[in-house]
């Protein structure tokens, strides 16, 4: 049977979801995809790379942090937290929220458990065209890889680059 790991940015999907208002669950969409093909995969991990914003209230915070705590709980997940950079103006008000770290530690880890033979297939909930090179890389190394997104937020080039696109938008039903 061959090992599958699953990599999501949490970001990603999530505003994939909330942009065509399709509601998902996460054990359902893990599921859905270790279960996907004609064979069973072995789910070996999921990761999970989500981002806590530090200007909310602190209650907000909590919240969102017991959150991916629940996640955590959830059979071989693992939830990598990164907080929003704040830029402020120069009189303290915040002009931006930006997500630093998130994709490089996304693409960090997709390499560096290739090579080491954690998995045999690999699929990434997610939609930055920035992470085709990464992939190329990993089939380079004898890897299967995959791209799951909703469609409204996945970059074309993303699409093509993986040995199949799986439609998040399509299968709605299912997640």
């Amino acid at each position: 049977m061959k090992r599958l790991m699953i990599f999501i940015d949490n970001s990603n999907i999530f505003r994939g979801s909330r942009h065509e208002g399709i509601p998902f669950d996460y054990r359902k969409l893990v599921t859905f995809l270790s279960n996907r093909a004609i064979e069973q995969y072995d789910l070996v991990r999921v990761i999970m790379y989500c981002t806590v914003d530090p200007s909310q209230n602190p209650g907000a915070v909590q919240r969102q942090k017991d959150l991916y705590r629940k996640f955590n709980r959830f059979r071989n997940f693992d939830v990598k937290e990164f907080e929003l950079k704040i830029v402020l103006d120069h009189l303290g008000n915040i002009i931006e929220k930006r997500e630093k770290g998130v994709d490089v530690a996304l693409v960090t880890d997709l390499l560096l458990l290739a090579t080491r033979d954690a998995y045999d297939v690999a699929i990434i909930c997610g939609g930055d065209g920035d992470m085709v090179r990464a992939i190329d890389g990993v089939k380079e190394m004898g890897k299967q890889i995959y791209v799951a997104a909703f469609d409204g937020n996945c970059a074309d080039a993303l699409k093509r680059s993986a040995l199949d696109y799986i439609s998040l938008t399509e299968n709605a039903s299912l997640i």
